[in-house]
């Protein structure tokens, strides 16, 4: 692109070295602006440059082309990134990489409940791969008495149980003990201990414990 730099242009119209039209002055002698070929092929190849760029078709009896290929170049103001989710999966996935987070998305978002027994489910990337960080937890108690007992989790660890931990609840006084004694995909186990009895504290009433557990 350039101004016009015919011999007939208005030298520094704009300021120094941007040049602009006159209509010419027939009492002074000024003439009008010459519009050469060189303008006029510069003017023509700037705007179908534009409308081509957005893959549409010259058409000599359409008058809206550039207004109609503006929008296709840029992204929309109005309603943001909706162009490239038009564009599909392939363009969304090259954004997300391009801002960094491709992964994150690949990745998800947590779910889980929270009550009791309740669970959390954190999605990761690991090594490019995706993994699920599992939180459990609940109660666990003996049925009323003995030393045994085992909860049922509520999610399955799809790959394998890492660990667990167990904490003794008693308003009894002397209170009790817990200790894991097996931790499945889908099940913890525990042994119970009446402190408040003789040895070898086997329990004849409800003792009851929370579990805490982690897999993916």
């Amino acid at each position: 692109m350039h101004r016009i730099d015919s011999s007939t242009a208005q030298a520094d119209k704009f300021g120094e070295g941007k040049n602009g039209f006159t209509g010419g002055n027939p009492q002074t002698g000024e003439l009008p602006t010459a519009l050469d070929a060189d303008y006029f092929d510069s003017v023509q190849e700037e705007i179908c440059g534009v409308i081509e760029a957005a893959g549409i078709a010259l058409d000599k009896t359409q008058r809206n082309q550039l207004l109609t290929a503006l929008p296709l170049l840029f992204l929309s103001r109005a309603n943001p990134f909706a162009d490239i989710a038009a564009d599909g999966a392939a363009a969304i996935a090259t954004s997300l990489a391009n801002l960094g987070l491709g992964d994150i998305v690949l990745a998800g978002v947590c779910s889980g409940v929270f009550g009791n027994p309740g669970r959390i489910l954190i999605p990761a990337i690991i090594g490019g791969a995706k993994q699920t960080l599992i939180f459990q937890w609940g109660n666990i108690g003996n049925g009323g008495s003995g030393s045994a007992g085992t909860a049922t989790l509520g999610t399955t660890f799809p790959n394998g149980a890492l660990g667990g931990v167990l904490t003794s609840y008693d308003t009894t006084s002397g209170g009790n003990c817990v200790t894991r004694t097996s931790l499945s995909n889908s099940s913890i186990s525990a042994l119970f201990k009446d402190l408040t009895i003789n040895y070898p504290f086997t329990p004849v009433r409800l003792l009851t414990a929370n579990y805490f557990v982690w897999g993916y």
